[in-house]
C-alpha cells in the first residue's frame, strides 16, 4: 500500500503533460483565415493607394522638422572686400621693399624679352652652315642624370652641366657637326665648331645649365654678328681654380639680363635662328678660364650623359704619337654589328682661337650618349684600319688610344772578340 501512495505523484505528471500537449494540438488545428500567395509578377493594391502621398502632406507628423527650402540667387557675384584700416599712423611700404624681404638671396627681377615675330639673319660676310635635324623634335629622349657626377676612379670626369633643353624637345648634339670639326663637306669646309648644336623650332625654352651670374644677354656678342642673341653665364663653381662659363647663341628671345642671377635649369632663352644660321637651334658653349672664343672645350664632357648611356673620348694619333686631324671615327655595337654613331677628330688651324682638349683626358674626338655596352671604336691610319674593344659604363668616360702599333727594329747580334 505505501509504493502505490509513492507512484501516484509520477502519474498526475504525465497527465497533466499530455493534456497541455492536446491544448496546443487543438489551437493550432483551428481554421484561420485564408491567406493570399503572392504572386511576383502581379501587383496587390493596398487599401489606400496615395498613402505615402497622405504622409508627405502630413510632414511626417506634427512633431517632424519641416524640409529645408535654398532661394536662388538671382543678383550677380560681388566678391567681398575688406574694409581699410582705421589707424593712421601705419607706413605703407613699396613693392621692391616687400621683394627685396621676400629673397634675401639679392635675386634680380628678370624681365622677359619678346622675341620678333619674323627674326632676320644679320648682314654679315661670314659663311651660312646648313643645320639638320636628325630626329623628330616631339620625340622625347632618355632622362639625363642629376649632375654633378664624377664617377671615374682617377677623378677625370666633370659632367657639372645640365642640358640646356628639356627631354621632349632635341637635347642631343647634333654628330654632322661636331665639335672641332668643320662639318659634312669635305670640299665646302665651315668655320671650326667650337660648341655644339641642338636644332629645335622657334621659341623652345632654353634653361641655364648651371648657377650662376649672366655676364652676357644680347646681341653683338664680342663684336660678332655670327652668334645672333646670346646669354653668357659665369658659373659660381670653378674647376681647379679657373672660372667656367657657358654660352647660349642664336636665341630668338633672351629672358634674362646682365647681373641676373639664375639657377641651374632657369629659363634664360628661346630657341631662335638669330645670327648666321640657316636653321632654329642652340648653340652651346663651356668655356674655362676665361670668356673667350679660344677657351672653348668640348661640352660633351661636361654636359651630363642620359640615364644608362656613357661618353666615349679618345685620341687618333700617327707615327711619333703626332694627333691626326679630320679624321675620321666610327663606333660599331659589338651585339648586333651596327654603327651606332660615327664623327672626326678636332682640327687645329694654329689661328690663336683653336679648341681645346680637356686638361686631364687630351683627347681629340669624343662621341656622347653611347648605350651602355661593348663596342668597337674604328679608325683607319696610313690605309690601315685600326681599332679597339671598348666597355661603355654609365655615367663615365671611356677612354681609347688608336694608334699604329710601333714596329721593333732588329737589332743584329754582336759578337764577343
Amino acid at each position: 500500500m505505501q509504493r502505490g501512495r509513492e507512484g501516484l505523484p509520477a502519474i498526475l505528471l504525465v497527465v497533466v503533460a499530455m493534456g497541455v500537449f492536446g491544448l496546443a494540438v487543438f489551437i493550432n488545428a483551428r481554421p484561420t483565415e485564408s491567406i493570399q500567395p503572392i504572386i511576383p509578377t502581379e501587383f496587390i493594391p493596398t487599401d489606400d493607394p496615395l498613402a505615402w502621398q497622405a504622409v508627405l502632406q502630413a510632414g511626417f507628423g506634427s512633431n517632424s522638422t519641416p524640409l529645408p527650402t535654398i532661394a536662388i540667387p538671382t543678383a550677380s557675384f560681388v566678391p567681398p572686400t575688406l574694409a581699410g584700416s582705421s589707424d593712421t599712423n601705419l607706413i605703407p611700404i613699396p613693392p621692391a621693399q616687400v621683394a627685396d624681404d621676400l629673397q634675401p638671396t639679392l635675386n634680380a627681377i628678370v624681365t622677359a624679352t619678346r622675341p620678333a615675330a619674323t627674326p632676320t639673319l644679320l648682314a654679315t660676310d661670314v659663311q651660312v652652315t646648313e643645320q639638320f635635324v636628325t630626329r623628330p623634335p616631339a620625340d622625347w629622349n632618355p632622362p639625363p642624370l642629376i649632375p654633378p657626377i664624377s664617377r671615374d676612379p682617377l677623378g677625370r670626369d666633370h659632367y657639372w652641366f645640365l642640358r640646356p633643353v628639356d627631354s621632349n624637345a632635341t637635347n642631343f648634339a647634333l654628330f654632322s657637326y661636331a665639335f672641332g670639326s668643320d662639318g659634312p663637306q669635305q670640299e665646302n669646309p665651315w668655320r671650326v665648331h667650337h660648341g655644339i648644336d641642338m636644332p629645335n623650332p622657334i621659341g623652345q625654352t632654353v634653361r641655364a645649365a648651371g648657377s650662376g651670374a649672366v655676364v652676357w644677354a644680347g646681341a653683338s656678342f664680342q663684336d660678332s654678328p655670327s652668334y645672333g642673341n646670346v646669354v653668357v653665364i659665369q658659373h659660381d663653381f670653378g674647376y681647379y681654380g679657373q672660372p667656367l662659363f657657358t654660352l647660349y647663341a642664336h636665341l630668338s628671345g633672351v629672358l634674362v639680363a646682365a647681373g641676373d642671377f639664375v639657377n641651374a635649369g632657369d629659363p634664360i632663352g628661346l630657341v631662335g635662328n638669330t645670327g648666321r644660321v640657316s636653321g632654329p637651334h642652340v648653340h652651346f658653349e663651356v668655356r674655362v678660364g676665361e670668356n673667350k672664343y679660344r677657351a672653348t672645350y668640348n661640352p660633351l664632357l661636361w654636359m651630363v650623359p642620359y640615364v644608362g648611356h656613357g661618353v666615349i673620348a679618345g685620341r687618333v694619333s700617327g707615327p711619333r704619337g703626332v694627333l691626326l686631324q679630320d679624321q675620321n671615327v666610327t663606333i660599331r655595337d659589338r651585339r648586333t654589328g651596327l654603327v651606332v654613331q660615327s664623327t672626326t677628330t678636332y682640327i687645329y688651324l694654329d689661328s690663336g682661337s683653336d679648341v681645346q682638349a680637356d686638361p686631364l683626358w687630351q683627347e681629340n674626338f669624343v662621341v656622347g650618349d653611347i648605350p651602355v655596352g661593348r663596342y668597337e671604336v674604328i679608325t683607319t691610319i696610313d690605309g690601315q684600319r685600326v681599332s679597339k674593344i671598348i666597355d661603355v659604363l654609365e655615367g663615365m668616360t671611356s677612354f681609347v688610344d688608336l694608334s699604329l702599333e710601333q714596329v721593333a727594329t732588329p737589332i743584329p747580334p754582336t759578337t764577343s772578340p
